[in-house]
């Protein structure tokens, strides 16, 4: 004690006491912080990664969780939904530090608080749960969530495999797709959400199986009971404004108007084809088609040849395809002009719906209102475009705080199916752990005590020699140990990784010292009672010596518990990864989205954070003790 009980009454020793206590909370605090920090952002998304805080503003403040939630649907901020939002916004970086992302997220809010705005925005968001529902997915885009893409193409090939195992169904993959994946979590569609769908001349390849997957997990993305979901229709209306941008013409108030030239063009040259519908009745098609099987395939042996069809008699047998996914067709759509094609988006298939559900505009007006809680006067279908921006708000409304757990635990459940759920990597961890120590508390206790117990001859020369193995990086060491451990036929096995740590030239010198300091009359009486050497080692030398022994312990632990580089160096069978291996390939799989590798700190310091809260008495006895030595 610095006091005495009698001087802690005055002033003086009360304001040195506060202050002590007053470091101390200071000293804990910055302990804790970084771990908070941490915390947090494993609990992070794209919108509030960059908050900084140990409570995320999500959480706290309606307005970030409207951002938030809205984040966890779109990588980037979707400017189709929300037109009226500052120019500026693209990355979340960018509108989570924009000071108007708070008043602009309130104003969607307000909508939502008037009883009379809310009905009609509910009863939007429900004709486009419905129409998206229904909607052809193959012409729906899909902002997928890459955590979600492992889960549900394990369970695919599961099924098809008679669950016999995720190792049978990734087989199962690859001999379909052809490709080579070494774990599912590998698989993203990027190609697949980045089709060029506003190409004249694109369609989705009929003879790929990722493909057709893809458009299963679109189906899987806009299931469920939320009218606002990660698959969408694509809009058709952008690409015809950038149209009209690129030809310097004024803007269209909606797309469609048979009487505008600028139309009928891009319809002929610039609409995408697997979105128009030939209309096989209209005059002069009939001939059309005939001309052109005879221009391109100039025989039905050749159509055969072509397609890997039958043969037909003639060509001129052949019917008229309102819509064929073929190189042919969409050649045979380029020379009609824009009478004989029908226009079939996401706008006109939104039209024809509301025709089935309403009788006619005043019965939609009156349900209708737009963002700014006005009601609509529309008197032409098109004019009403999809409501995805108040569909996202119902859903948000309605299902806000559940979103934003579901996206906030998503990491967790990433990482524990990457790290827990991988078999092995558990059991190896907990078995080269188990060696580690092991190995440590009986070859470097025994080295120690021989140095200290016997006078050698060469005792400081073996002192020095150990003391220099510290002088050299791991990275120098790691190519010749490899080649040794390789020579001796080690690779991919538990000694590779346990028997270049059992003995620590650090642990030794310090156990040395401690054994030096130990009463030599306690070996000399034991010696005089015919106690043996092992004797003496085991019943006086180790009791004595458990904190450092615990110290060192700790150390062995930390150091396997931790090591991938050289797990992963001789290591490279997959069985044979610990979980410090699979969090560093977890790390890369998911560069973009450092979220979720923060998640798997967090799990993983949890064991080394308990060890060192079990026993930190024998630990602190353990750093003490010898410096008082």
């Amino acid at each position: 004690m610095l006091l005495l009980p009698t001087e802690r009454k005055r002033f003086g020793a009360r304001a040195l006491l506060g202050a002590i206590y007053l470091f101390l909370i200071v000293g804990a605090v910055t302990m804790v912080w970084p771990f908070l920090m941490m915390l947090s952002g494993s609990l992070a998304g794209r919108f509030d990664y960059d908050d900084h805080s140990p409570v995320l503003r999500s959480v706290w403040t309606p307005e970030g969780r409207f951002l938030r939630v809205l984040s966890s649907f779109h990588p980037t901020f979707p400017r189709d939904l929300f037109p009226d939002a500052p120019p500026a916004w693209g990355a979340w970086g960018t509108v989570a530090a924009d000071p108007a992302a708070r008043l602009w997220a309130h104003g969607w809010l307000e909508g939502l608080r008037d009883p009379a705005t809310h009905a009609a925005w509910r009863a939007m968001a429900t004709d486009y749960a419905d129409f998206n529902r229904s909607y052809d997915p193959r012409n729906s885009i899909c902002a997928y969530d890459e955590r979600e893409v492992a889960p549900y193409v394990r369970e695919v090939f599961e099924a098809q495999t008679d669950h016999q195992g995720p190792e049978v169904a990734l087989e199962a993959l690859n001999r379909s797709w052809a490709i080579r994946y070494n774990s599912f979590h590998a698989i993203r569609f990027r190609a697949q959400a980045r089709a060029p769908l506003h190409y004249p001349d694109w369609d989705w390849p009929s003879d790929d199986p990722k493909t057709a997957l893809w458009q299963d997990f679109k189906v899987h993305c806009r299931a469920g009971a939320q009218p606002y979901t990660r698959t969408r229709p694509w809009l058709l209306a952008p690409r015809w404004e950038r149209f009209r941008a690129e030809r310097d013409l004024p803007p269209a108030l909606f797309p469609g108007d048979p009487s505008d030239p600028a139309w009928r063009t891009f319809v002929e040259t610039a609409y995408p084809r697997r979105l128009l519908r030939v209309d096989v009745a209209a005059p002069g098609v009939r001939t059309a088609w005939t001309r052109h099987l005879r221009t391109v395939c100039r025989t039905p042996e050749g159509y055969a040849a072509l397609t890997g069809r039958p043969a037909p008699s003639t060509l001129a047998a052949l019917p008229v395809p309102e819509y064929e996914n073929s190189a042919l067709w969409r050649g045979f759509v380029a020379t009609l002009p824009a009478e004989a094609l029908r226009p079939d988006s996401a706008e006109a298939a939104w039209q024809r719906f509301l025709r089935s559900r309403y009788a006619d505009f005043a019965a939609l007006n009156a349900v209708y209102r737009d963002a700014h809680g006005r009601p609509f006067a529309a008197t032409d279908w098109r004019e009403i475009p999809i409501p995805l921006a108040q569909a996202y708000a119902i859903t948000f409304d309605e299902a806000g705080w559940g979103l934003l757990l579901r996206d906030m635990t998503a990491n967790y459940r990433t990482v524990c199916d990457v790290l827990f759920l991988r078999g092995r990597a558990w059991w190896n961890t907990l078995v080269l752990v188990a060696l580690t120590i092991v190995a440590t508390l009986t070859v470097n206790p025994l080295a120690a005590y021989a140095l200290s117990r016997f006078r050698l001859r060469h005792t400081e020369a073996i002192l020095l020699f150990l003391l220099a193995t510290m002088a050299f990086p791991a990275a120098v060491t790691a190519i010749p140990g490899f080649l040794l451990i390789r020579e001796l036929g080690l690779l991919n096995t538990f000694a590779a990784l346990v028997l270049p740590t059992v003995a620590n030239g650090l642990s030794i010198f310090v156990l040395k010292g401690f054994f030096d300091a130990l009463p030599r009359e306690l070996y000399e009486a034991a010696t005089i009672d015919g106690a043996g050497e092992w004797q003496i080692f085991r019943h006086i030398t180790l009791p004595m010596t458990t904190p450092i022994l615990a110290v060192n312990a700790l150390n062995a632990f930390i150091a396997a518990y931790n090591s991938w580089e050289w797990a992963l160096l001789v290591c490279q069978r997959q069985s044979h990864w610990t979980l410090s291996v699979w969090l560093y390939q977890m790390s890369r799989t998911f560069a973009g989205t450092p979220w979720v590798t923060l998640a798997g700190f967090v799990l993983i310091s949890i064991p080394t954070a308990a060890v060192f809260l079990l026993c930190q008495r024998v630990i602190l006895r353990g750093i003490v003790l010898p410096s008082m030595k």
